[in-house]
């Protein structure tokens, strides 16, 4: 069974949290996850292409590693995440979308396959009605390397915006923004 929500996205990112543990990742962590889902000590970011606005997240709990097919997604990454206190949830910007708590099994590792699809489309936008679509497959297991079955991009690497062909800017100057906004985020917090 697959349950949606709505979840709202700022900053082209939203997380996967345990016990409202902060899921930020320093910028050396996006330089180096895999593009979609970007694993921390505990929970995880998923990026997106929509900058600002609501995309859609589906969630699904499993009891064991089911077979990989694209079956109508773009890309698709399985991740081991660590959820130390047993409640792993999604987590949006500025609220909690009503989907089911991930960490079934109680404290511990779970594997999750994030499957996505319009993230290049909507690559950059802010929109209230985004067509990026995430599916997260989740089934509790011990750790184990990624799997990056596809993925479109990672963190940095457009050049160009896809929905007209004009230069963006140095792909840099885009990370160095984030960075700036999450740094802005955890101070107004006390994260920092």
């Amino acid at each position: 069974m697959v349950n949606t929500d709505r979840v709202d996205i700022s900053y082209r990112l939203y997380s996967l949290v345990d016990d409202n543990i902060p899921a930020i990742p320093s910028p050396q962590q996006l330089k180096d996850c895999n593009g979609l889902v970007c694993p921390l000590d505990a929970g995880a970011v998923i990026l997106t292409g929509t900058d600002t606005g609501f995309i859609t997240v589906g969630v699904s709990l499993l009891d064991s590693e089911p077979e990989f097919s694209l079956n109508g997604w773009e890309e698709a990454v399985d991740v081991s995440i660590h959820a130390p206190k047993g409640q792993l949830a999604v987590d949006g910007f500025n609220d909690t979308p009503s989907l089911p708590e991930l960490s079934t099994a109680g404290p511990g590792w779970y594997r999750i396959r994030c499957l996505a699809r319009g993230r290049l489309s909507e690559f950059n936008t802010i929109s209230i009605e985004s067509t990026e679509e995430h599916l997260l497959l989740v089934w509790p297991a011990p750790p184990a390397p990624e799997k990056v079955h596809h993925v479109a991009f990672r963190f940095g690497e457009i050049p160009y915006d896809y929905r007209g062909g004009r230069a963006l800017s140095e792909p840099d100057r885009g990370a160095k923004k984030m960075f700036g906004r999450l740094k802005r985020y955890k101070r107004q917090h006390g994260m920092l």
